[in-house]
């Protein structure tokens, strides 16, 4: 199979020559998808692509399925495509979450927000468009922000990425769970939104150095 990516302004252009053998394996598909392959195994879970797995236990996904999605990710503009910073808020709390959102909006900073409940969909998120800045919470059901955190270190590059958690939980709490990764900054719920808003705005400063 050959892939051929083609990035121009905000469309993708992808030419693809395969053997007809009906499926990819995870590791083409990401290639295909430009995500991680973890990314392609969670989008299987939730139902997002058609996959399944062999008798050796090596998943297969369905041509059809990933080129549904290539079809639409073409149709719609790429988020990485403008030049705002995005930021992810992963939080369960519909109140906190909307807390969040309306203090960033009404900073009319030039950032883009993209807000989901538990860590599955944030790792989904990430792999799809990759935000500058994740402001994220624990104690999540399903996955939790901690788990979500240490699956990112292990499958995507986060040079790029600035993780900042927010938790009601106390320190005891989250070395039970596994604790925070080094170089992580962690504030206590209620958050100062002044902290919050210099957070945003080192974000901004970040991703115009590296324009």
């Amino acid at each position: 199979m050959i892939i051929l990516v083609i990035l121009k302004s905000n469309l993708k252009l992808i030419l693809i020559v395969t053997d007809k053998k009906g499926y990819y394996t995870t590791l083409e598909a990401a290639k295909m998808l430009d995500v991680s392959v973890r990314t392609v195994q969670l989008w299987v879970e939730d139902g997002k692509l058609q996959g399944w797995k062999t008798a050796g236990g090596h998943r297969r996904i369905a041509v059809h399925s990933v080129e549904n999605m290539l079809e639409g990710q073409q149709a719609a503009p790429l988020k990485k495509s403008s030049k705002k910073p995005l930021i992810l808020i992963v939080e369960d709390n519909p109140t906190v979450m909307k807390l969040y959102q309306a203090a960033i909006e009404s900073w009319d900073l030039p950032v883009q927000v993209i807000s989901v409940e538990n860590g599955f969909l944030g790792l989904m998120e990430v792999g799809r468009s990759r935000p500058n800045l994740i402001i994220t919470d624990i104690f999540m059901p399903g996955m939790d922000g901690l788990q979500m955190i240490h699956a990112l270190y292990k499958e995507v590059n986060l040079d790029k990425v600035k993780i900042v958690v927010i938790s009601g939980l106390s320190q005891e709490e989250i070395q039970y769970r596994g604790g925070i990764p080094q170089g992580i900054p962690f504030y206590k719920k209620p958050v100062d939104l002044n902290k919050l808003k210099e957070i945003v705005q080192q974000t901004i400063a970040n991703q115009k150095q590296d324009q």
